[in-house]
């Protein structure tokens, strides 16, 4: 099943999307706007939803929905675009993310959920808990908002980050004409290799050990679509420690030191973090992991049970 919003459509916009949405199942339509959702389930008991980073479906967060499978219910969605609708905004704002998770909710009959995201996902359930704090339970935030995304992001694309700025102040300008043009540029190039080779170089450049998880995370090449990039430059635009200041939602974040893996980034860390700390009514739980970005698969045997503690209310 799969997810994203769209703009108001004439009559036969809307029922050429809808013959292309329809054998998927989970469609939303609210206020002229069509959101489809990609979801996998997994145990039962309370919902929990999980939002995966840029690059991964939901299932990125299996091992999570398989430890918690006795006491909840995890939803992993996938992100808007790839194997459903993209958000249709001309320039995606945090309403509209937030929006988008609501239709889903909405469309479950959902009051009341926990969310959990990593990286992008942890943003979109971040704007969900800021514009719709009634409808969140607990969040948890692997590895995300506690610093600002670099304007230059050198880590995610190497000399190439150094356009990055000038290719957002045309796409705030020109709008999707301008993100087609850019499509072949953001395009995987590395679609055909095999998957051991893909997983390997993925653990080593991550600093994590190989398990059945990540390999599982690798089995499906997640596809690039303009809805992507125009949500990619929607979360490059948001202030997300800014954002987390306004967060009234108990939190766990859990975030990467980096340390031993990427010096640079480890001092990046500790400094906004410190800033981030000095505002004591934030209702956050800190908890650092050792390694690097994708601290939910990291080798740490306590993430998971503190997660379910705190979930379940019983953290001390």
């Amino acid at each position: 099943m799969a997810g994203f919003p769209a703009q108001r459509l004439s009559l036969e916009e809307f029922w050429h999307l809808l013959s292309n949405v329809i054998e998927r199942g989970m469609i939303t339509i609210s206020n002229g706007i069509i959101y489809d959702y990609y979801v996998e389930k997994r145990g039962a008991g309370e919902p929990v939803i999980f939002l995966p980073a840029a690059g991964f479906y939901g299932n990125e967060g299996l091992n999570i929905a398989d430890f918690l499978q006795n006491d909840f219910e995890t939803h992993m969605m996938d992100l808007p675009g790839g194997r459903s609708l993209g958000i249709q905004a001309r320039q995606i704002t945090s309403l509209d993310m937030a929006k988008w998770l609501k239709g889903y909710m909405d469309q479950q009959q959902m009051n009341k959920v926990n969310l959990i995201g990593h990286s992008m996902g942890g943003l979109l359930a971040l704007t969900f808990a800021v514009h719709y704090p009634e409808r969140v339970n607990k969040l948890v935030l692997l590895d995300q908002a506690h610093k600002p995304f670099p304007r230059i992001p050198k880590r995610e694309f190497g000399l190439f980050a150094y356009a990055i700025p000038y290719l957002n102040i045309g796409a705030v300008l020109l709008g999707k004409p301008f993100l087609k043009l850019l499509e072949p540029l953001f395009s995987d190039k590395d679609s055909n290799v095999d998957i051991d080779t893909a997983v390997k170089r993925f653990c080593e450049t991550i600093a994590i050990k190989e398990n059945a998880y990540i390999r599982k995370a690798h089995e499906q090449s997640v596809s690039f679509t303009l809805d992507t990039l125009n949500l990619y430059f929607g979360y490059y635009r948001i202030n997300q420690p800014k954002l987390l200041a306004e967060n009234t939602v108990p939190t766990f974040l859990a975030y990467a030191t980096f340390k031993g893996v990427n010096e640079q980034e480890n001092a990046y860390t500790c400094r906004h973090l410190r800033e981030l700390q000095h505002k004591k009514s934030l209702p956050i739980t800190y908890r650092p992991v050792e390694g690097g970005h994708y601290v939910h698969w990291s080798d740490d045997p306590t993430l998971l049970p503190e997660i379910k503690l705190f979930l379940k209310g019983r953290m001390e």
